[in-house]
């Protein structure tokens, strides 16, 4: 006789139900940011060096944070038409100047403008802070900012609910840029005759002329100049080209700033161009700049003749 056997299988299946969230961050209401703005007026030089700050502003929104136990990470993009050749820095609707944003480096930490950062933090309140420059992006020119970018900061982790907020910008600055004047627009030295007992030795000089460059300026503007050889824009001596027509050899030209000597630099007003000099920073009003020119040997045959130069000045306003 047959027995049928039968057995039973049973599998039980527990199941239990883990949150999805562990933690929490969150700004002190939703979505919450300092409300930022620049000054009402700013004015530079109109060829102060980029990346120059005429204007800050600074906020803390705060952030609370509980019981997180994994990586966070703040993702930061801007909302902004950035000013060709810059990576970070965004437009303003006013030339020579625009917006670059920062924010806080970690919890507490230093600043930033990276897209993103990622930092742990147990619990507690934390320093969140948010800052904006107004900064120099090129020759300044003049007008009032408009659409000024935004900065949308997003915080993610797989132990806090998303938060997200939005950093923007209020009011409107309006930019001037300064500039000087020239009201001796042309200076023709007029040297006297030389003979060469006056030059016994090469370096050796004569002739000392000197005539004031006139210019009329806004107070604050720091003038800068570069004096490029108009002959040979290339020579960065100290030693002007003689100019042609003249006959003489052996000899050529300085120019002194009282008791520089002036190294020759190219035709350019960006801040701080190869052998561009500081004349000084104007009160407000008339301004000279005192001038020398000389002879200079520069040879050992020394043939006489006339002895022309040509150099262009380029003023920088700074």
């Amino acid at each position: 006789m047959l027995v049928g056997l039968r057995a039973m299988l049973c599998i039980v299946s527990i199941v239990a139900a883990l949150p999805a969230h562990a933690g929490t961050l969150a700004f002190p209401s939703t979505g919450s940011m300092p409300v930022l703005s620049f000054s009402a007026t700013v004015s530079a030089g109109r060829d102060t060096a980029p990346g120059t700050a005429l204007s800050q502003a600074f906020g803390n929104a705060g952030l609370a944070v509980s019981g997180t136990d994994c990586t966070i990470t703040q993702d930061i993009s801007v909302n902004g038409t950035l000013v060709p050749g810059y990576t970070n820095v965004y437009q303003t609707g006013v030339p020579g100047i625009g917006v670059r944003f920062y924010i806080t480096a970690g919890w507490n930490g230093g600043w930033t403008d990276a897209s993103s950062s990622q930092f742990n933090k147990t619990d507690g309140g934390t320093a969140h802070y948010t800052r904006a420059d107004l900064v120099v992006t090129g020759p300044v020119g003049g007008g009032t900012t408009s659409n000024l970018p935004s900065m949308f900061i997003k915080f993610t982790g797989s132990c806090i609910e998303t938060v997200t907020a939005t950093q923007t910008l209020t009011g409107s600055t309006s930019v001037t840029g300064n500039g000087c004047s020239l009201t001796t627009p042309t200076l023709a030295f007029t040297l006297p005759r030389a003979f060469s007992k006056n030059l016994p030795s090469i370096g050796a000089t004569t002739g000392d002329t000197t005539l004031s460059l006139g210019l009329n300026c806004p107070a604050g503007v720091k003038v800068g100049i570069t004096v490029t050889d108009a002959v040979n824009p290339a020579n960065r001596s100290s030693s002007l080209s003689l100019a042609p027509g003249s006959s003489a050899a052996g000899v050529g030209v300085q120019i002194v700033n009282g008791a520089t000597l002036v190294s020759f630099g190219p035709d350019s007003a960006v801040a701080g161009t190869v052998n561009q000099w500081i004349a000084g920073t104007s009160a407000g009003g008339a301004m000279q700049v005192p001038l020398t020119a000389r002879y200079v040997r520069t040879s050992s045959k020394l043939v006489p003749g006339s002895v022309n130069g040509k150099a262009t000045f380029t003023m920088s306003y700074q």
